[in-house]
C-alpha cells in the first residue's frame, strides 16, 4: 500500500487498524565511475517494491532520495543535506504520520552516513512513545551472507545495480583498481576516514577525492559483479526484512518520557 497512490479514507482506515509504516531514505552521491549518483537510492526502492510482494497491507511512504554525504561533496552531483537538516526532515516525517496514527516506525536505509541522523531522530520519537527501527540495507546483506560483504561501488552495490537495471550500470568507465593514496609509509588508508597504524584503525578525515580519485573503494572488485548476485542479495534481504517487519509491529510501545 503506497501512501502516495493512497486517498485520504484510505489511509485513515489503514491507522483504524494498524499503526506501522515503511519509510525509506536514500542518497545521491558518487558510487564510481561506473555506477549512477542514486545507487543508494535504488537498493531501498527495489527492495520496497519486494517487500510490498511480501506484505502487500503495509503502508509505504515515499522515498526521500536525498541524505547525508559530506564526505562525498567534491563530486559533481553529490547532495548534501547533512546530519541536522535529515534529522529535521526524517523527524518531521514521522511527526506527521504520528498525528494519524502512526506509533511502529521502520526505517529502509540505503546510505551508511545517514544513520547518524536518523538514530537521533529515532530515539527521539521513542521518548515520545514510538517504537523505530532502521534497516541498513547493505549491513543487513553483509550479515545475511558474510561473503556478500563489500565496500563502496564495489561488486556488492554494483551488482544490485546490474539487477535493478543493467542500463544504470557503465562498466567500460572503470579506471584502474580502485587504488587508495597512503597517509604516509606507515599509515595505510584502511577505508573513508581511517589509516591504520600498528594494527589500530585511527580515524583521519580527509576528502575523498584526495585519497580515492575512482571514487569506489573496497576488496570487491566491481569487475565481478553480476544481475545474478544482485537478485539474490535483494531477494534474501527482501524475504528477511518482511519477516522483521511483522515481528517488529506487533512489539509494544514503550511509555512516553
Amino acid at each position: 500500500m503506497r501512501l502516495e497512490r493512497s486517498t485520504w479514507p484510505q489511509v485513515r482506515s489503514y491507522f483504524a487498524e494498524r499503526d506501522t509504516v515503511l519509510l525509506l531514505f536514500g542518497s545521491i552521491e558518487q558510487h564510481g565511475r561506473h555506477n549512477p549518483l542514486g545507487t543508494d537510492l535504488f537498493a531501498p526502492l527495489k527492495l520496497a517494491d519486494l517487500i510490498e510482494e511480501r506484505l502487500p497491507d503495509l503502508l509505504i511512504a515515499p522515498a526521500l532520495p536525498f541524505g547525508s554525504t559530506p564526505r562525498f561533496a567534491e563530486f559533481p552531483g553529490t547532495v548534501d543535506l547533512g546530519d541536522e537538516l535529515l534529522r529535521q526532515v526524517a523527524l518531521r516525517v514521522c511527526e506527521s504520520l504520528m498525528s494519524h496514527g502512526a506509533r511502529h516506525f521502520v526505517l529502509l536505509n540505503g546510505h551508511g552516513g545517514n544513520s547518524k541522523a536518523l538514530g537521533a531522530a529515532q530515539l527521539e520519537l521513542a521518548r515520545r512513545g514510538c517504537r523505530c527501527a532502521e534497516l541498513d540495507w547493505w549491513r543487513m546483506v553483509r550479515d545475511i551472507r558474510p561473503e556478500w560483504a563489500g565496500g563502496h561501488g564495489g561488486a556488492q552495490e554494483t551488482s544490485a545495480n546490474l539487477c535493478i537495471d543493467p542500463s544504470l550500470v557503465d562498466m567500460g568507465a572503470l579506471a584502474g583498481e580502485g587504488l587508495v593514496d597512503d597517509l604516509g609509509p606507515e599509515l595505510p588508508t584502511t577505508y573513508f576516514d581511517t589509516v591504520r597504524f600498528k594494527g589500530v584503525d585511527v580515524c583521519v578525515p580527509r576528502p575523498t577525492s584526495e585519497y580515492a580519485e575512482n571514487g569506489w573503494m573496497g576488496d570487491d572488485n566491481p569487475r565481478e559483479a553480476s544481475a545474478e548476485w544482485g537478485r539474490q542479495m535483494l531477494s534474501a534481504v527482501a524475504d528477511w526484512a518482511a519477516e522483521f517487519i511483522s515481528a517488529f509491529a506487533r512489539t509494544p510501545l514503550p511509555m512516553p518520557a
